[in-house]
């Protein structure tokens, strides 16, 4: 997992302890692109998988993916140390502990190994500046993957300054309101969005997969400006 640029130890735009509870107040559809996410990896994957979750915070996807499949074994990737914390809480809570295993760091520190049959990243690369970063992450999953793999990706995408962009901007800001987030949020928010997330076009998304040796990509899901697509190794 290359460095992003938000410390979520020390400045986290949204505090490990508040995460679960603001992310589907925040992202339209948060519980769905898990659903849809475990819905794709049920699909491709064999019952005995290795799964790589990289970035897994405080485990929303550990524990969707272990109770899918209770054959699974699932190694979830992040550098930081308090939403791993809450990630083996719950995953102690759910009975998972032989199941999904935690490393506090990024892929890079990982072994150089194809053992994986899926991995994943949910809300990640878009933390990632593309000046060569966003490849850089794209390739560290791939090489730790197995031939014919799946990899997920899903993450914020468009372009910034665009009128497209802006016009989505307008829509999330009315859906945040629907959800009863208070003004100084929203605009703490947009400014993270501004200041620390790096969104690209859907495009160049395509463009980096295929960089970095990933093939046949559909896009399974959109909700406003997250996107989720499905590659394989």
């Amino acid at each position: 997992m290359t460095k992003q640029t938000i410390d979520f130890d020390q400045n986290p735009p949204v505090a490990g302890s508040e995460y679960d509870n603001m992310a589907p107040l925040v992202l339209p559809g948060y519980e769905a692109m898990h659903q849809m996410t475990l819905a794709c990896l049920q699909a491709n994957l064999p019952a005995d998988a290795n799964i790589l979750v990289v970035g897994a915070g405080t485990g929303m996807e550990l524990v969707k993916f272990g109770k899918g499949n209770s054959k699974w074994q699932i190694l979830g990737v992040d550098p930081s140390e308090k939403m791993l914390t809450i990630a083996q809480e719950k995953i102690q809570q759910h009975n998972l502990s032989e199941q999904v295993k935690l490393f506090q760091g990024y892929t890079d520190d990982l072994a150089d190994t194809s053992i994986y049959d899926a991995a994943t990243s949910i809300l990640v690369m878009h933390f990632i500046p593309d000046d060569g970063g966003k490849l850089a992450f794209l390739q560290s999953i791939a090489q730790r993957m197995k031939s014919s793999s799946a990899f997920i990706l899903v993450d914020v995408f468009g372009e910034k300054g665009t009128d497209d962009f802006q016009q989505i901007i307008s829509i999330i800001k009315e859906f945040w309101q629907e959800r009863g987030i208070p003004e100084a949020k929203q605009i703490e928010l947009l400014e993270t969005m501004e200041q620390g997330v790096y969104p690209i076009s859907e495009t160049r998304v395509l463009e980096l997969l295929q960089q970095a040796g990933f093939s046949k990509v559909i896009r399974f899901y959109t909700g406003l400006w997250v996107g989720g697509w499905m590659a394989l190794k």
